[in-house]
C-alpha cells in the first residue's frame, strides 16, 4: 500500500510522457492515488487520454486558465471524481 492510498490528485500541465507533470502522475499513481487530469486544448486531449489510460482511466477535463467556464466545470461540486 502507498502512502498515498486512498487521496485523489487532479493533475495538471502533462503535454507529453516528458512533462514533469507526467512523472509526477506516475509517482503519484504507483503509490496509490486516484488521478483526474486536465488538458488545455484539444491538441493535448488525446495526449492526456493516452496518459489517464494508462495510469488507471482517470477522467480527463478541458482546463483553460483562459476560460471562467472551463475553471467552474472543474470544480468539486461539478466533478466528483476529484472532490476529496
Amino acid at each position: 500500500m502507498g502512502f498515498l492510498q486512498g487521496k485523489r490528485a487532479l493533475i495538471t500541465g502533462i503535454a507529453s510522457q516528458r512533462s514533469i507533470a507526467n512523472g509526477i502522475a506516475e509517482a503519484m499513481h504507483r503509490e496509490g492515488a486516484e488521478l483526474a487530469f486536465t488538458y488545455q486544448n484539444e491538441k493535448l486531449k488525446t495526449r492526456v487520454d493516452e496518459v489517464a489510460e494508462r495510469l488507471g482511466g482517470g477522467p480527463s477535463f478541458a482546463l483553460d486558465v483562459t476560460d471562467d467556464r472551463q475553471i467552474d466545470a472543474t470544480e468539486p461540486g461539478d466533478a466528483p471524481a476529484v472532490a476529496n
